[in-house]
């Protein structure tokens, strides 16, 4: 029997109102701080304000890099690196959603280690440990916080690069539901999705384990049962704190289980429709459940199991459809298109987004079901609705 490994070296606060706790921490780091956040909203939300308050209090200046754009490139980090070089920055912090604390974690990485950005796609090819990182997230969905990936936009293709790495997990995650208040409708959805997605995609995956399940299924059940409320609410104290719940939990599952098809395809999706990563997992998830359910049926039994649904005596691969069914009900009713056709995806690009997933084997190999090129087509096909 192959060992099975699990590792998780973030330290997590958790928790409403958590944020405040920051300064017992950052003092730790140095005296000047890079934050890291988009260049929309949250470069002027509250929480900007407060974490100045907070390390100012400390004695701890603050340097506000607030160009990062969704998928950031290597140019963007690039940037960032620079900026935090000519403000003698010790300790780096990523604060948004996926994109800026992605880049914060490639930008931590960069100022201890030269070289391509590019050279570093794939697993183990950073070299070095990077500067001190704390994530916090303002979204409930990608667990960036508390993994050990990060996804950049470049190389030769210029396409999305996911770069894995130990190097990249940040020594601190603060996460406070209610930050993820003010999230509009349609970013909760995708955010959510893209949840549920890790969740599910993680229980099937082929190094998946008792540990990553135990995670995984709890993720599957409070996204599931929350996520509508959140959209519906967004002040809904206890839909955002189990979203914000979902998000971490799986995150730290996909860390050491993988993900699959779902990933692979919606990679390719962002880089040639600029679609969102959760917002393309959506239109994507059930399809590729109904494309690896013969391969373990039980499995997505369990996870429908956890959404909610009774399937007791149902024949495993038909519960197994029975999960698919449940994930489009909830896609139906949330601010997301149901279809990539909806969602401006040209039928005529099947071909070219296949091909190019394909090429993601770090995320196939993980997939439960082995895949030729004409199962991503199909899987594409498929997801164009009626």
């Amino acid at each position: 029997m192959a060992a099975n490994t699990y590792r998780f070296p973030v330290q997590v606060v958790f928790g409403e109102g958590c944020l405040k706790e920051a300064g017992a921490f950052v003092k730790n780091f140095g005296k000047s701080a890079l934050l890291v956040t988009g260049s929309g909203p949250t470069s002027k939300c509250t929480a900007v304000d407060t974490l100045n308050d907070i390390l100012a209090g400390e004695g701890v200046g603050v340097h506000h890099f607030a160009e990062v754009e969704a998928d950031p490139s290597v140019e963007t980090v690039e940037k960032g690196v620079a900026f935090a070089g000519d403000n003698g920055c010790d300790f780096v912090i990523g604060l948004g959603g996926g994109s800026p604390l992605d880049a914060a974690k490639i930008i931590a990485a960069r100022l201890t280690n030269e070289g391509d950005i590019a050279s570093w796609e794939g697993i183990g090819r950073i070299p070095r440990r990077s500067r001190p990182l704390i994530c916090i997230p303002t979204t409930s969905g990608t667990g960036s916080e508390v993994t050990w990936v990060a996804v950049i936009t470049g190389g030769k293709r210029r396409q999305k690069m996911s770069i894995v790495s130990q190097n990249l997990y940040p020594v601190l995650a603060i996460i406070d539901p209610e930050l993820t208040y003010s999230m509009p409708p349609d970013l909760t959805a995708a955010a959510g999705m893209d949840a549920l997605t890790h969740a599910i995609e993680s229980y099937v995956a082929r190094r998946a384990w008792e540990p990553t399940r135990a995670l995984s299924l709890r993720a599957t059940q409070l996204a599931y049962a929350n996520l509508e409320r959140a959209c519906t609410d967004g002040s809904d104290s206890e839909s955002r704190h189990n979203m914000a719940l979902a998000s971490f939990m799986a995150g730290m599952a996909f860390t050491s289980a993988g993900l699959g098809l779902t990933h692979a395809l919606a990679h390719a999706l962002g880089s040639h429709f600029g679609i969102s990563h959760g917002k393309a997992n959506a239109l994507l998830l059930s399809h590729v459940i109904r494309f690896n359910l013969e391969v373990c049926p039980e499995l997505y039994r369990e996870l429908a199991v956890a959404m909610g649904l009774n399937v007791a005596g149902i024949p495993a691969p038909r519960a197994a459809g029975e999960a698919a069914r449940a994930v489009e009900e909830l896609l139906s009713v949330l601010p997301i298109p149901s279809d990539l056709e909806e969602a401006g995806v040209a039928r005529a690009s099947v071909e070219t987004l296949a091909a190019e997933a394909f090429l993601n084997t770090r995320l196939r190999s993980s997939n439960p079901r082995d895949t030729v090129l004409e199962d991503l087509v199909q899987v594409l096909r498929n997801s164009f609705g009626n």
